[in-house]
């Protein structure tokens, strides 16, 4: 009778040890997974309060000697970083790098705040007829305008 009882307590404190790295286990990947949803969440609320829009008249496009100057309004709810880095300018499909483009924010701080509008300066020949500009930020948001020279 004794070694009966001695084998159940051997059963019973294995299925408590087992019992123990089970939970163990699933709770640390319940930990990781609630982190990479609140990550996810994080980046998802970043992207939805980011926006902006490309304020030109369309068929009127301001050119100086420096290039043709678009103008880019913060409309989200978050500062937007506004320098060659983190805003990539395309016209017509060919990305315009170095000294083709410049960014101008408000204070040459090199962020948009909410509400603030910024100039982006291309400076090369763009063709008469319809064109296409491409602005996307660094997290991917990304606005198009058709315009006329």
């Amino acid at each position: 009778m004794g070694s009966l009882a001695t084998s159940e307590m051997i059963f019973f404190i294995a299925t408590l040890v087992l019992s123990i790295s089970v939970v163990g286990v699933l709770g640390g990947q319940t930990a990781h997974l609630a982190l990479g949803m609140e990550n996810s969440a994080k980046g998802t609320s970043n992207l939805i309060q980011t926006d902006f829009q490309i304020i030109n008249d369309p068929t009127h496009i301001p050119h100086s000697s420096s290039g043709y100057a678009f103008y880019i309004k913060n409309t989200g709810e978050t500062a937007i970083f506004f320098t060659n880095q983190t805003v990539s300018v395309l016209i017509n499909g060919t990305l315009m790098s170095g000294s083709e483009v410049s960014m101008n924010s408000p204070n040459g701080t090199g962020e948009l705040i909410p509400g603030q509008v910024g100039t982006i300066m291309v400076n090369i020949t763009i063709g008469a007829g319809y064109n296409q500009i491409t602005v996307t930020l660094s997290n991917g948001l990304s606005k198009n305008l058709e315009f006329k020279i």
